[in-house]
């Protein structure tokens, strides 16, 4: 599978106003999928994303 970098800003939902931001890498079979899995981590940990995370091949 291929690998992607993701950049993503986030606000925490816990914490109104607190906003923060995410980058790494991850293999997924699609960009689309990969955006996908970022929201969906970020959701789970507590964040909702401010705006489109951006992915670009690695």
């Amino acid at each position: 599978m291929p690998k992607y970098s993701f950049i993503a800003e986030a606000a925490d939902t816990l914490t109104p106003g607190e906003i923060t931001s995410a980058r790494g890498t991850l293999t997924a079979p699609s960009p689309e999928a990969a955006r996908k899995t970022v929201e969906s981590s970020l959701r789970s940990r507590g964040y909702e994303p401010t705006e489109d995370v951006t992915v670009t091949p690695k």
